[in-house]
């Protein structure tokens, strides 16, 4: 058994194990549908822009078109889209990371770099969830733009929040219940 230090060296030295392909789909899916969001928010929202509703669904604080569509591109971009990149600390820092079966994982080289592909998977995953709910909040940006009130349809947030909860669940339970970090005999 090597200790954790050489694990990591050793799994660096591999090649990244690939993504799953339905995953790579389904997040490029959300993300085509955030840039067309954003196309049809650059083509249409006006110079002030309701970007803040209280409980009823109404606006209660607006912004410039500038600064909508600047939050628009830049908090998926800066904050949602990196978030796979952090499965590459499991390379780097393996001694800091806290999962199921933290021993077995970090014991070798090749269980260490399919540990890093498990949670980029599930990162992506994450991400796209978190994607949808930014998405589903811009168009009822739009929406409450484009509407004489100035109020979101009620439906959006409850409906892409549920989804979100949904989906954050499912991801967990596949990661913590469903056995996808327990020893994987091919590995052995």
């Amino acid at each position: 058994m090597t200790t954790t230090s050489s694990a990591a060296d050793d799994a660096r030295d591999l090649p990244a194990e690939p993504t799953a392909p339905w995953i790579l789909v389904l997040a490029g899916g959300v993300i085509l549908a955030w840039l067309g969001v954003l196309a049809w928010q650059v083509a249409v929202l006006p110079e002030r822009v309701p970007t803040h509703f209280a409980a009823d669904g109404r606006a209660d604080g607006w912004s410039s078109r500038t600064g909508a569509l600047a939050f628009s591109a830049l908090i998926p971009l800066l904050v949602v889209l990196p978030i796979p990149l952090l499965s590459r600390l499991v390379l780097w820092a393996p001694a800091h990371i806290n999962a199921p079966n933290k021993e077995w994982w970090t014991a070798t080289g090749p269980r260490l770099r399919r540990f890093e592909r498990l949670m980029r998977e599930d990162l992506w995953l994450i991400t796209t969830a978190t994607m949808v709910l930014l998405v589903a909040g811009q168009v009822g940006i739009v929406l409450a733009a484009r509407s004489g009130g100035e109020a979101m349809p009620g439906w959006v947030l409850p409906v892409a929040l549920g989804v979100f909860l949904v989906a954050i669940a499912a991801v967990t339970g596949r990661m913590f219940v469903g056995g996808r970090y327990a020893a994987q005999p091919d590995l052995d």
